[in-house]
C-alpha cells in the first residue's frame, strides 16, 4: 500500500478497512453499502464518532444489533431521501453487482453535495486468474461436489442454486463472475455516474496465490497473518482502493 498505515490502526489486519478508517472523518453520517453484518461499522464506532448505517442484499443479516448498529436489507433502490449521507463506503461490493451504474447512481443520489465515496475492489493483475471467488464458475461441478461434501447438498442448493436474494453465493446471478478492475475501469465507471477520482491505492500481490493454495490444499499454516500483512503493505497490486468525490 502506498499510504502509510501504522499498526495502531484498529483495522491493520484488513487493509481495505484500514484504508477506509484513515479517511473517514469524525462526526459524519456514513452509509456502508454491502456491509454484510455491519462488522466494520461496529468496530469503527468504538474508535470514531460516526452515525453508521449499513445496507446489504443478504436478508439474513438485516436487523438492529444490541449495540445499535443497523443493517438494512436492500433489494433495489435505496430507501433514503436525497442527500442524506456525508460519505459512502463500498468494500468489496461492486465486483459482485450486475448493474453497477444503477447502484452508483443511487449512491450518488443519497450523498450530500461534495460527498465522498471510498471503494475497494479486486484489481486486475498478474495473479487474477487464481481468484478463488471464480472457482464456482470455472469448475462448477467440482465446486458443487466439494461444497455438498463439506456442508450438504441442501446447503449448496440454498446458497448457489435457489438463493432467495438472487445470488450465486455472494455474486448476483446476472453477473456470474467475480470481476477485477483496472484503475482506468474504475475511473471510467465512477465518472459515468457523477464521481471524480481523488486517489488510487491498493494492497498485496501474493495473497491471491496464498488464498488459492490454502483453498485447494488446506495449508493455511504456511501463510500466517504476519506474512499476509507484509504482502499487503509492501505491494499494491492485488486490491484496488479508490477515493472519489461527488461532482
Amino acid at each position: 500500500m502506498r499510504r502509510k498505515i501504522t499498526r495502531t490502526n484498529p483495522f491493520y489486519k484488513v487493509p481495505r478497512f484500514a484504508y477506509g478508517y484513515e479517511l473517514i472523518p469524525e462526526g459524519v453520517r456514513l452509509l456502508d453499502y454491502g456491509c454484510h453484518d455491519g462488522a466494520f461499522g461496529r468496530r469503527l464506532a468504538q474508535h470514531k464518532t460516526v452515525e453508521y448505517v449499513g445496507v446489504d442484499k443478504n436478508r439474513n443479516v438485516a436487523g438492529l444489533g444490541a449495540d445499535g448498529i443497523a443493517v438494512i436489507h436492500v433489494a433495489g433502490s435505496l430507501s433514503f431521501p436525497d442527500e442524506q449521507f456525508d460519505g459512502v463506503t463500498m468494500f468489496e461490493v461492486l465486483e459482485h453487482i450486475h448493474d453497477q451504474n444503477r447502484t452508483l447512481q443511487e449512491v450518488n443520489r443519497v450523498l450530500k453535495p461534495d460527498g465522498w465515496l471510498i471503494v475497494s475492489v479486486p484489481r486486475r493483475h498478474i495473479f487474477s486468474a487464481l481468484d478463488v471467488g471464480n472457482l464456482k464458475f470455472r469448475f462448477a461441478w467440482l465446486h458443487r461436489a466439494y461444497y455438498s461434501l463439506t456442508h450438504s447438498a441442501e446447503a449448496y442448493r440454498q446458497r448457489y442454486v435457489q438463493n432467495p436474494d438472487g445470488l450465486i453465493g455472494d455474486i448476483e446471478i446476472e453477473k456470474s463472475w467475480h470481476q477485477h478492475f483496472s484503475e482506468e475501469d474504475m475511473r471510467r465507471l465512477l465518472a459515468h455516474n457523477g464521481f471524480q477520482v481523488e486517489e488510487f491505492d491498493g494492497a498485496g500481490l501474493f495473497t491471491s496465490v496464498f488464498d488459492f493454495l490454502v483453498t485447494i490444499f488446506r495449508i493455511g499454516f504456511l501463510f500466517p497473518q504476519s506474512l499476509r500483512n507484509w504482502d499487503d503493505y509492501r505491494f499494491h497490486y492485488r486490491s484496488l482502493f479508490c477515493t472519489a468525490r461527488k461532482v
